[in-house]
């Protein structure tokens, strides 16, 4: 019988932290954890890309962490990474977190906060609470059908949509002047975070929620 493996390395991971929920030592009790505190999402187009590309991701021990299938003898994805990498995460927060926050009355509904994580700086860091508290608009518009009238054919139209009744949403997009910080050489997209690499205990990026 034919054996078949597949192979996957971490592509990145984004560590949250807060003054509350300290990292855990081994023995620390689990109930603790942020991780417990948050939930996170994908959006319908990086639902599509992380299917297209074999890209997984899980959100555990307080790292969201995204793997990528590689090829069987190199830290190479499988299916390439377009140039243009994109994925939005949408964060949203128990009533505990949100008090722990102290978060302003202009909080809530559409007013979100926005933070891109741009793989071409240097920056590793941010607050939170620093980033805009905004609106985001949707990366998928909605759509009202109108029925055929006075011998006009029946159309769709598309309009733009809010995303609301979440903590954040979270870009991560190929901007800047420096290397990516996803691979270790760009040209033939070899994992920057990978085993191989000495690099898979590293983030990428850390967001401080208090």
């Amino acid at each position: 019988m034919e054996t078949v493996t597949i192979r996957y390395e971490k592509l990145f991971s984004i560590l949250l932290a807060h003054a509350d929920f300290p990292a855990l030592s081994i023995d620390d009790n689990r109930l603790s954890l942020l991780t417990n505190e948050l939930k996170v999402e994908i959006d319908a187009p990086t639902s599509t890309l992380f299917e297209q590309h074999g890209i997984q991701y899980r959100f555990e021990y307080d790292s969201l962490s995204c793997f990528v299938r590689v090829a069987t003898n190199s830290d190479v994805p499988f299916f390439p990474l377009p140039s243009d990498f994109s994925a939005r995460f949408l964060f949203s927060a128990t009533g505990t977190l949100i008090t722990k926050m102290g978060l302003p009355p202009s909080f809530g509904g559409e007013y979100t906060y926005h933070l891109r994580v741009k793989l071409k700086t240097t920056a590793s860091t941010s607050k939170l609470l620093d980033s805009p508290l905004t609106t985001v608009e949707s990366a998928v518009p909605d759509l009202i059908f109108h029925a055929a009238h006075d011998g006009n054919p029946s159309y769709w139209e598309q309009y733009p949509t809010l995303i609301t009744g979440y903590l954040a949403v979270v870009d991560i997009v190929t901007e800047g002047s420096k290397k990516n910080r996803l691979f270790k050489q760009e040209s033939t997209q070899a994992l920057h975070y990978s085993v191989s690499n000495g690099k898979s205990d590293q983030h990428l990026y850390q967001i401080n929620l208090s």
